[in-house]
């Protein structure tokens, strides 16, 4: 398969705070989900292949061309869709308005042809009946489709998605679903979020990046084994467990060394995330 994107050796700092550690990766088409906690330099590494900023140390190449020659960066530009965390909105345009910017910006020079494919992102992501709302109206939900709508224009070979699910409910995050799996067939797709369903609906691959760092590369299947035979169910909080809640079902979930005859349960991809993670924190600490 084609690899769409090659990162190797990328390091990013701000001031003395390294916020991407030496990342070595590579992307084909697909869909692959960021796992990692707030801080882990999810954005960033999102920023540096989405163009937005370059790395301090280490390659970038995407569809063959370097982000950092002006030429190849443009190149990159016009077959890329990207979502930042925070996106940001022209208050006072309407919400076909500022689409239609956005695709002017893309070099959409047809104003027929580029309303109908504005139109047409709108429906995709059920915001025609307010096309001609201000933005500054708009729910939280509705900014967060909207922004979805935009990096649609064009159905792009590339999609940076960063948080894209975050602020959506239930039914909106299924759409959400429906939608990417239609509109971005063959696309390679990096996907960012704290919601490991959506990486479980979407995602052939899962990434962990902690700290910076790369710390898990694989399937779901393969994250979720990390915690085989390591969770079970109790009526009270097991003192064994490294973590633990409460289900709603009114019992504690443990994941650690269960006792001999717990009430063993096939691990979730949220499991195997969270040993992941504890394995990581517990490797950094320093020994006693």
């Amino acid at each position: 398969m084609t690899t769409t994107i090659s990162i190797q050796g990328v390091t990013k700092r701000f001031g003395s705070t390294t916020a991407v550690d030496g990342v070595d990766l590579q992307l084909e088409p697909g869909v692959t989900g960021l796992l990692g906690p707030n801080g882990a330099g999810k954005s960033t590494l999102m920023r540096m292949l989405a163009t937005v900023a370059a790395p301090d140390k280490g390659e970038i190449s995407i569809f063959g061309h370097d982000p950092a020659a002006p030429n190849g960066r443009l190149e990159i530009r016009r077959r890329l869709g990207y979502q930042p965390q925070e996106p940001g909105f022209h208050q006072h345009f309407s919400c076909f308005q500022f689409v239609d910017y956005v695709a002017i910006l893309k070099e959409w020079t047809d104003r027929r042809v580029r309303h109908d494919e504005v139109r047409r992102v709108l429906g995709l992501v059920g915001l025609s009946d307010v096309s001609s709302r201000r933005i500054s109206r708009l729910s939280g939900g509705m900014k967060r489709r909207l922004a979805i709508a935009q990096v649609l224009i064009g159905a792009p070979e590339l999609l940076i998605l960063d948080e894209p699910t975050a602020g959506l409910d239930p039914e909106q995050r299924l759409r959400f679903r429906e939608v990417l799996g239609s509109a971005a067939p063959g696309a390679t797709v990096l996907l960012s979020t704290h919601q490991t369903d959506d990486v479980a609906a979407l995602c052939g691959r899962v990434v962990v990046l902690l700290d910076g760092r790369v710390h898990f590369d694989g399937s779901p299947a393969e994250l979720a084994a990390h915690a085989e035979g390591r969770v079970w169910l109790a009526d009270e909080r097991d003192p064994r467990a490294s973590l633990a809640w409460v289900g709603g079902d009114g019992r504690w979930r443990n994941i650690g060394e269960p006792p001999v005859g717990s009430d063993s349960v096939g691990p979730t991809i949220e499991d195997g995330y969270l040993v992941v993670a504890g394995a990581a924190r517990h490797a950094s600490e320093p020994a006693a």
